[in-house]
């Protein structure tokens, strides 16, 4: 194995090759994951769609649909999005005390205005303060479950967030951290910053 094909660790769960299916709300359903898994043949990670913190906590029906797992994913992902420490901090309890998962990452990338205008997704991390009482009370939350984060670099070219929810995430025993080279405003388009990633 070459230094390039060194496999990525998510807590203890080795991923090789270092190559993990990114969550997309209304994409990566248990279909969609499976039929990933069977053209990589077994390897990687495959993360599940976004689920909403305050859906799983009150038990709602399509949620609990959407976190199913088939038997043959190891490790089980699951995605989380929420506003509220404490709602974020019940809905990773719940996934630890109920066996739902293996691994646990949290959404700050969202670029969909009706997340963002609730101060959610990619425009959370703005606000520092709430970022770091999310990730504490998750990573208190998840015991020996790894926490892992997904981030863009911003709002937009003038409010940069990327290297401050870096540190936080450190200081509050986040895993591993994605990026994603562009701001909220770009959406998907444009050209993605790799020297940010870098």
């Amino acid at each position: 194995m070459t230094a390039e094909t060194q496999p990525l660790y998510v807590g203890t769960h080795a991923v090789v090759p270092p190559v993990i299916l990114a969550p997309m709300a209304g994409i990566t359903n248990a279909p969609f994951r499976t039929l990933c898994r069977e053209f990589s043949g077994g390897k990687g990670l495959f993360v599940s769609e976004m689920i909403t913190t305050r859906a799983l906590v009150e038990r709602d029906a399509k949620t609990m649909r959407l976190i199913h797992f088939d038997g043959i994913e190891k490790p089980r992902s699951i995605q989380l999005y929420g506003v509220d420490p404490a709602t974020v901090g019940k809905a990773v309890r719940m996934i630890v005390d109920e066996g739902l998962a293996d691994h646990i990452d949290l959404n700050f990338g969202c670029p969909v205005p009706k997340v963002t205008r609730k101060g959610g997704g990619s425009a959370l991390p703005y606000k520092r303060n709430l970022l770091r009482a999310i990730l504490r009370e998750a990573v208190a939350g998840a015991g020996e479950l790894p926490v892992t984060m997904k981030m863009r670099k911003g709002i937009d070219d003038d409010h940069l967030t990327y290297l401050d929810a870096g540190r936080i995430a450190v200081q509050e025993g986040v895993r591993a951290v994605a990026l994603h080279g562009r701001t909220a405003a770009q959406h998907y388009g444009g050209e993605a910053d790799w020297s940010a990633i870098a």
